[in-house]
């Protein structure tokens, strides 16, 4: 890393990477994991120190992501993350000023250790050798436990710390291999509510996947590639004709093509299609179709040519003056534009190997992406020992792509152990994964009483505008505010979002709104007086109502309700410099929110502590 005139030691981002910070949200986490199972359940405490001994070593991982005039860069996180056992669904978005700062994050539960990566750091081959080191210095901690020697660090040789951005070291001008935007097809169905998510695992005999393989006379990822394509033109298209074809986004290691040793990111994404015509196709054609694209597109020459097409767009120079968030908008809408071009995503990352000193001690690894709002189902594949694990990640109430898939495998004499996280239903699930499920009755009564709290308080404003200000009508506009802000939470709600910031914004929003129409309107007092107060009532029930909601991932409001809690000290201010001269309503809201905030700090007990420590870095 370089050091900034601060001291700071930094560096840029690599051609991949830029553009991840810039199209991330959270619909669209560019959030993976890598697992590892163990034989014996993980100890937190353990597992932290593995971490805080081994970080230190991964310069690719000591990050923080800040934004500059023109690019997004890293730079150096002198913090340390914690671990937590894992309460949420798989891949959620990583938001860049929480978490330490971190754009990684590591949690555990049973026997698994989980490594989830914001994809700007690295990619699958570097996350998979961080986790690799992490679990091996957490297993030579636990066999030394009760000696009360500490044993010597050793990180794998074959494991380097490059850090260097290969795409830009290995371009040179040639032929630009631009990348499709014709629409693909593109899966439907009913989506699970909030943000539950659908994990189903396939555990493959790797000897019988082979054999299959080698009887169609093309590789595991062509053959998995294929089966895929046939599961979906059976299951979705049922057999006819389709005027999208399927196309598979399969990401390749570049480094076996460029004998490159970084850490950072070095893949290309390449497109597999098939376009069915309405005739009978047979899976030998599917086989067929999907084995010569690969042969053309993953050739060196082919990734030269992507190679030259990413890098060649950094180095120009208008593009390089342009200011970042002219970037951000044109950059969103060409990945919105490519990746119409995409049914899902096959990621194979191909055999993880154990050192022989553990391998007994390790059960197995898992891969899986996150899904988005364009592809809601993806496919993450890794091997290990004699295994192939096979893992969707979807959002759909129903498996039935799945089930086609692995059915299909069936037929060729491969057999699947499945394993589920229990969505949509217990089917599988092996209690591998915490049980986050709604009940969805009780949140249809919660968000019947919410809308009725709101009702009241509109009817309330309404009535005090009549009683008080009957010459004016400023209760329509806050009536007005108050159902704009219902019918967000439900739309945003729906839409798998987190609401605890926006309703941070908008409550600050309301208050100079409320003071500006108060202003323009002669200034009676009523913005202070009830406006902002108000306001922050109804930003204190629905965080609230959000918690209650989302029970299992509570603590990702905390900071909001210390911020709302602040807040509604405001008035009080006001009421002690005179500007206030109604103060009933703002000490009613200051104990509500202190009380609410209290209730929260003795029902979350430790986990409180925890998130402090957290946040604070204390």
């Amino acid at each position: 890393m370089k050091r900034s005139p601060q001291g700071e030691r930094w560096r840029k981002l690599d051609n991949t990477a830029k553009l991840f910070p810039v199209i991330a949200n959270e619909n669209l986490s560019n959030v993976f994991r890598i697992s590892a199972s163990l034989t014996e359940e993980v100890d937190p405490g353990t597992l932290q120190q593995a971490l805080e001994e081994i970080l230190p070593q991964f310069e690719s991982f000591l990050v923080r992501l800040r934004r500059g005039f023109f690019w997004y860069y890293f730079e150096n996180n002198k913090r340390m993350p914690v671990i937590e056992r894992e309460t949420t669904y798989p891949c959620k978005y990583i938001d860049p000023r929480s978490n330490q700062l971190f754009l990684f994050r590591v949690s555990y539960f049973g026997r698994r250790i989980n490594l989830e990566v914001f994809h700007a750091v690295t990619d699958g081959l570097g996350a998979v050798n961080f986790l690799k080191a992490l679990v091996y210095r957490y297993l030579d901690l636990k066999r030394n436990s009760g000696t009360g020697r500490k044993p010597s660090q050793k990180i794998s040789s074959d494991i380097s710390m490059n850090v260097e951005d290969s795409y830009v070291r290995h371009y040179k001008k040639t032929v630009k291999r631009k990348y499709s935007s014709r629409m693909a097809y593109n899966l439907t169905g009913e989506r699970l509510p909030l943000d539950e998510e659908n994990i189903l695992h396939g555990y493959i005999p790797l000897k019988e996947l082979k054999a299959a393989s080698r009887a169609y006379g093309v590789s595991i990822t062509k053959f998995l590639t294929a089966s895929l394509i046939w599961a979906i033109y059976q299951e979705y298209l049922e057999g006819k004709a389709s005027d999208k074809a399927i196309g598979i986004s399969i990401p390749i290691n570049l480094r076996s093509f460029f004998g490159s040793e970084t850490m950072a990111n070095f893949f290309a994404v390449t497109l597999v299609e098939f376009l069915s015509t309405g005739e009978e196709h047979t899976f030998e054609e599917i086989v067929n179709a999907v084995s010569s694209q690969m042969d053309l597109k993953i050739t060196r020459e082919k990734m030269e040519e992507t190679i030259s097409y990413n890098v060649s767009n950094e180095k120009k120079w208008y593009l390089r003056i342009t200011p970042l968030f002219i970037k951000w908008c044109v950059l969103n809408l060409v990945f919105l534009r490519n990746d119409k071009s995409y049914t899902m995503t096959l990621s194979n990352i191909g055999p993880i190997e154990i050192d022989e000193e553990y391998r007994e001690e390790i059960e197995r690894f898992h891969m899986m992406i996150g899904v988005s709002g364009r592809q809601p189902m993806k496919c993450g594949v890794c091997a290990c020992k004699d295994e192939v694990v096979i893992t969707f990640s979807s959002v759909f109430q129903d498996t039935r792509l799945q089930d086609r898939f692995f059915g299909f495998l069936k037929e060729n004499g491969i057999p699947a152990e499945l394993e589920s996280n229990g969505v949509p239903d217990k089917r599988d699930d092996n209690g591998m994964y915490p049980q986050i499920r709604y009940d969805r009755e009780k949140f249809k009564k919660l968000a019947n009483i919410f809308y009725g709290l709101m009702f009241l308080v509109a009817a309330v404003l309404g009535l005090v505008n009549y009683l008080v200000y009957p010459g004016s009508l400023w209760s329509v506009i806050a009536i007005d505010l108050v159902a704009y802000a219902v019918l967000t939470i439900r739309y945003s709600i729906l839409r798998h979002s987190n609401l605890a910031g926006k309703i941070l914004v908008q409550t600050m929003a309301a208050g100079v709104l409320w003071v500006m129409i108060d202003y323009s309107m002669g200034y009676s007092g009523w913005s202070v007086n009830y406006g902002i107060p108000g306001t922050i009532l109804f930003a204190d029930l629905a965080v609230v109502f959000l918690i209650l909601v989302n029970r299992m991932n509570w603590q990702s409001y905390f900071m909001y309700q210390i911020s709302i809690t602040v807040f509604s000290f405001i008035p009080l201010v006001l009421w002690a410099t005179g500007l206030l001269t109604r103060p009933l309503l703002a000490v009613v809201t200051m104990v509500v929110t202190v009380a609410i905030l209290a209730v929260t700090i003795v029902l979350g007990d430790r986990s409180v502590k925890t998130e402090l420590k957290r946040r604070f870095h204390v």
